[in-house]
């Protein structure tokens, strides 16, 4: 089975993100891109894989704070999805597997040095495996009923669609064969 996240992890690091520089930035190429010279305290886009090396070595910072996921958004999102049906899925925030891998990577990159950091990975680590054992069963559920309902579907991302289809034509291959005799 290819690697859905791939994919999205790729679109969602090459996707533009708005800044703010932090101070002056020179004219710079990275992996064929360019942009600047930017001037401190001006608004500018960039990829967001560009946006987090910008970041990470302080020269600038995301305009909106809403693009990057927190523990308080994974809280959210397992509480929402522990309160639907055995049938129906929650809506999950934009970009919410992208997002999700890159807060739990840095928090894992922060918990090395970090004892506190450490414990909230684990808490963060343990609510995102709630959600998404949550999503991968109802998943299966949907999976497995003959008539596809879109209604029930829409709410699934573009990964967990991935997902449905494949264990969707499985179970109906299976189910086919049984009584094909």
């Amino acid at each position: 089975m290819d690697n859905p996240f791939k994919t999205s992890d790729f679109k969602f690091n090459h996707q533009k993100v708005k800044l703010v520089a932090l101070r002056a930035i020179p004219k710079i190429s990275l992996a064929g891109e360019e942009f600047g010279p930017i001037e401190e305290d001006e608004y500018f886009e960039v990829k967001s894989w560009i946006a987090d090396e910008l970041i990470k070595n302080g020269y600038a910072k995301l305009v909106d704070e809403e693009e990057k996921l927190t523990m308080v958004d994974i809280q959210k999102a397992q509480i929402v999805e522990a309160i639907q049906s055995p049938r129906n899925l929650s809506i999950l925030p934009k970009n919410f597997y992208p997002r999700l891998r890159k807060f739990l990577k840095e928090l894992e990159e922060k918990s090395l040095h970090d004892p506190a950091k450490k414990i909230e990975f684990q808490k963060a680590f343990q609510i995102a495996t709630d959600i998404v054992t949550s999503r991968i069963n109802k998943i299966l559920i949907l999976s497995s009923v003959r008539e596809r309902d879109e209604n029930l579907l829409k709410n699934l991302t573009l990964e967990e669609r991935i997902l449905y289809e494949k264990l969707y034509q499985t179970v109906n291959e299976w189910r086919n064969s049984l009584f094909k005799g």
